[in-house]
């Protein structure tokens, strides 16, 4: 009787562990941007006062065991010296995703006073309620008109 109440014991409290603390934690590794994003410039002003906009689209993954909620996109457009050419901020389809899920985003940057051609690196950020993912950079090199 002796030994089984102290495997018992053993049993119970070695089994009453909670072992998805890790699991349940966002990570914004865990959110990422999917494979080669389609990334489309275009001129909507004059050569006197220039003003473009580019186009970025894509799919964003999740590896988190997490149902994700209020999910983003943010994207920065950055010329050199890293100056700020424009940004903006686009929701997701869905924007509620299961845990390992995936959703796209068609977002349209506004470049004021430049042209398209000016940028040269695309930075895109998913974002959700639950924290910030995987910052992605992609260089960019437009082809001349």
């Amino acid at each position: 009787m002796k030994y089984a109440i102290g495997f018992l014991a053993v049993f119970l409290l070695g089994c009453s562990g909670d072992n998805t603390a890790g699991s349940r934690v966002f990570v914004s590794e865990d959110l990422t941007i999917l494979g080669n994003p389609s990334i489309l410039g275009e001129p909507s002003g004059t050569p006197e006062d220039p003003s473009s906009f580019i186009r970025t689209s894509g799919g964003v993954d999740s590896q988190s065991e997490l149902a994700l909620t209020g999910l983003v996109v943010s994207v920065r457009v950055l010329g050199e010296n890293a100056t700020e050419l424009g940004a903006s901020e686009t929701a997701c389809t869905p924007v509620e995703i299961a845990p390992g899920g995936s959703c796209t985003f068609t977002s349209s940057t506004v470049l004021d006073s430049v042209d398209f051609r000016t940028s040269q690196r695309i930075e895109i950020t998913p974002k959700c309620d639950q924290g910030m993912g995987k910052l992605r950079a992609i260089p960019v090199v437009w082809p001349d008109p």
